[in-house]
This record gives C-alpha cells, structure tokens and sequence, in this order.
C-alpha cells in the first residue's frame, strides 16, 4: 500500500501491492515481486526490509529502464518454530524508487540519501498463511466396485443389465482371517501325522534290530519248536508286525 508519497504513474508499478507467503517450517518460502516502469525515463530503486535477518531480497537494488520489468525475489528464509499467531505478523518492505539519467547504470549510496526530495516510496505489508491442507482420506464405508469374479456370470441377465458384484474392506479382513485359521489347523494336523510316521519308523528300526538278534541267535540253535519260541517270546510278536506294516503303508500313502 502506497503512502503520501507512494509511486505515482510516472515511476514504478509494483506488483503484488502485499507479500504473502505460505508459512511452513524449515522451508524457503519465495514471494516474487514485479517492478515495472511504464515512462520513458530510467528509474532506480532499492528494497528495504524491518527484518532484514528473516529475509533474503534478490537483487535488493537495480535500475529499471523505460517499459521494462523486473522481476525482484524475496524469500523468507527457513524458520525454526510457528509464530505466535500468523494474523499478528508485524514486517513490512519499502520500495524506494526515484529517475535517473539514462547515463546511470549502478546504484550509489547518495541516490537514496535521506535528503534526496525526489525520493518515492511504497510500503508492502506481509501477510502469513497456513500451510495446504492435506487431502481428506476416503470416507469409512464407501463401497467399491470390483470385477466379476471368473467363475460368475459375465453376460448380462435378463432385464439387459451387467451383474456386478461389490465388497468392502471389512468384508475382505474377515475372510483372510479365516482362512489363516484353517491353514493353521491343517499345518497342526500335518506336523502330528508327521511325528506319528517318525515313531512308527523308529518302531520299526527296534524291530529290524530285534529280529536280526534273534536271527543271530537262531543260527547256533537248531531250528524248530525252540526257534519259533524265541521268536515269539520276545518283546515284538508277527502280530505286531503286520500293524506297523499296515500304519507305514496307509501314512506313507495319504501323506
């Protein structure tokens, strides 16, 4: 906003009249400002700042030649902590600017030296604002459509109209949960018929070792009645056998 002796149209348009700058924390925050000169003279002009350690202003000085425009950057440099409040911000810029001849190519101090009367000049405030929100998430409930399933029907029924079939995410949840629990109960069943098979094998290693003692046993005896006794006597019979050939055969089959 331009003061008593703001910026007439015979020296510089500046554009935005106020800074704002969308406040985040450890962030740059850039804000672009315009000068222009639409007369016919050259006009300087030099940027002033109330807190000159917040911001950065590139270039901060220059000349501006007759319709031309240039583009001035300032940027708030990264801040640590939130503002008490964004409402309450206090800076504020000055926008010196006064003609020159067309011989003047640099700025010196004496061009806005406090007793220069041609001086003008042009206040901008800041203005803060909060950073974007971020996006709403999808509203719970909101059902989805999903493709047929490949043993469905695929053609439309009868009033010309394709079935569709819907789910949503709680119904989805559910159905893995209980499929997780079958599997576990399955893997529970293998792993005891497994441990049943190792017993049965080791049985039936004890047994191989039993027969092959009597067998030793047997060879310096004659054969007949005490043989068949021997055999019979021990801790393992044919009887038993036969079951332990029958358990081998039906798990090595189903498993």
């Amino acid at each position: 906003m331009a003061d008593s002796k703001g910026i007439n149209a015979s020296d510089l348009s500046i554009q935005p009249t106020e800074l704002k700058f969308r406040f985040e924390l450890r962030k740059n925050i850039p804000v672009t400002l315009s000068l222009h000169n639409p007369g016919q003279e050259k006009v300087a002009f030099k940027v002033k700042t109330t807190s000159p350690k917040k911001y950065c202003v590139r270039p901060s000085s220059g000349v501006v030649e007759p319709g031309a425009t240039k583009d001035v950057q300032v940027i708030m440099q990264a801040q640590r902590e939130y503002p008490p409040t964004l409402a309450d911000c206090k800076d504020k810029f000055l926008v010196q600017t006064v003609k020159v001849s067309p011989k003047v190519s640099e700025i010196t101090p004496e061009l806005f030296d406090g007793a220069n009367s041609s001086i003008k000049q042009s206040k901008l405030r800041v203005i803060l604002v909060g950073p974007p929100k971020p996006p709403s998430p999808v509203p719970e409930g909101v059902e989805e459509e999903t493709a047929p399933s490949p043993g469905g029907n695929a053609f439309p029924s009868d009033n010309g109209e394709r079935p569709t079939e819907t789910t949503t995410a709680a119904g989805i949840i559910p159905s893995r949960a209980q499929d997780s629990k079958e599997l576990a109960i399955i893997t529970q069943e293998r792993n005891k018929l497994r441990e049943q098979l190792n017993k049965v094998e080791k049985d039936k290693s004890d047994i191989k070792k039993r027969l092959d003692l009597l067998q030793l046993q047997a060879e310096g005896r004659p054969r007949g009645d005490l043989a068949q006794k021997s055999l019979i006597s021990g801790p393992y019979t044919l009887v038993h056998l036969l079951i332990v050939a029958l358990i081998t055969f039906f798990l090595g089959h189903y498993l």
